[in-house]
């Protein structure tokens, strides 16, 4: 109950009565009241919206086979890629920066200032853990690595840890929110204030590695290589599944255990539904198959394959391009969206709802604008990482 590491992830009565748990010693906790809430840090659009830079790495990456920006799935191996082709280097000016902390421990002895109480709250002895730690001339940088783009998370993850070093080393502490996912590196670096909840965003870097973040894609070779289909596919629900990015992360990082929703759920930290949605999506788009010999699970279709075995960016999303296009309200949509200089919002959300009707036609109006949403995320995800010529 004690790892609630994301708004969703929360139990039903702590969202109800606005509830926060804390570690205070080991094994002793402290539940207090956060309506802001002050205890998870919400990442905004603009953020969202920051344009990926590209980043040329400073070794001939292609030479080291043990670990390569297309076989990443895990956030040890993404933060070991971005030290090893200096993505770390850059994002901290640091010319010089050694792996020093790794892992679980326990902490030493300090205090924080929660909302509504008080008193400060006396801290000794609790668990920290640490995803990575680098030491350079100018400070130590504490991370907290995530796989997939994160819309929250639980600051304690990066305050416990600046608080507890800022007792062992004079030098700077300073924290980063690092996520992975389709080829991207996102790194956010935070400053505290004195209370717990005083947090803000001093700066924000999104980097591809050795290619440019943006695909080019011919529209009219796509329109005449790709076929249409007829209509939606009705052996799964038509997408509600925001991220498109995830989908490819979930495709990506499967290994030889078997996919559910509940192993999505678990490497995203959000709820069973959406872990539902999200597999549904990814088989929408013939990436996975329902696993007939184990109910519940998922595999790896033969397309899913060759996406998982694609070693670039570009590639992979190539690939996606070229499925959503035989999609025919996705087709539909991305003409209407060429048609009005490649912007998302100006495809009307009712617009959308009537491509969905003529192609499916099995959602009541309210799901039927919920589906369309979704639609709309994935016609803004093309027209930032998608370069149509005609």
């Amino acid at each position: 109950m004690a790892k609630q590491d994301t708004l969703e992830s929360r139990p039903a009565i702590f969202r109800r009565h606005h509830l926060v748990i804390l570690p205070v010693k080991n094994g002793e906790y402290i539940i207090f009241r956060d309506t802001r809430p002050q205890s998870y840090y919400s990442f905004d659009a603009s953020v969202e919206e920051i344009r990926a830079e590209r980043h040329d790495s400073s070794i001939e990456a292609d030479r080291i086979q043990t670990l390569s920006l297309g076989s990443i799935s895990s956030e040890f191996q993404a933060i070991d890629y971005a030290h090893l082709v200096s993505v770390l280097r850059t994002f901290t000016s640091e010319p010089n920066l050694f792996l020093t902390i790794r892992g679980k421990y326990r902490s030493n002895h300090f205090f924080v200032n929660l909302p509504g109480i008080d008193e400060p709250v006396e801290i000794n002895g609790v668990q920290i853990e640490i995803d990575s730690g680098f030491e350079g001339e100018d400070g130590i940088y504490l991370i907290e690595a995530k796989p997939g783009k994160r819309a929250d998370f639980h600051i304690r993850q990066l305050y416990y840890p600046r608080k507890d070093w800022s007792t062992r080393t004079g030098k700077p502490i300073v924290p980063i929110f690092f996520s992975y996912s389709n080829g991207l590196f996102y790194l956010t670096k935070f400053s505290f204030g004195e209370n717990y909840g005083d947090i803000e965003i001093s700066e924000h870097r999104c980097y591809s590695v050795d290619e440019d973040p943006i695909l080019s894609v011919d529209l009219d070779e796509l329109m005449e290589s790709v076929p249409r289909g007829d209509a939606e596919p009705v052996s799964v629900p038509y997408p509600q599944a925001n991220d498109l990015d995830k989908i490819i992360d979930i495709i990506v990082s499967s290994s030889d255990d078997p996919i559910t929703k509940e192993s999505i759920t678990e490497h995203f930290e959000f709820d069973e539904r959406q872990g539902d949605y999200y597999a549904n999506a990814a088989i929408y788009l013939d990436f996975l198959s329902r696993d007939r010999s184990l109910s519940g699970s998922f595999i790896l279709t033969d397309l899913g394959k060759e996406l998982q075995d694609c070693r670039t960016r570009r590639s992979r999303n190539n690939l996606l391009v070229r499925q959503l296009f035989r999609r025919p309200t996705f087709r539909q949509a991305i003409i209407r969206m060429k048609e009005r200089g490649f912007v998302a919002e100006s495809v009307e959300i009712d617009e959308i709802m009537d491509m969905i009707n003529e192609f499916d036609g099995r959602c009541n109006p309210v799901t039927c604008r919920r589906r369309a949403s979704t639609v709309r995320s994935w016609l803004k995800w093309l027209s930032s990482n998608v370069y149509f010529t005609i």
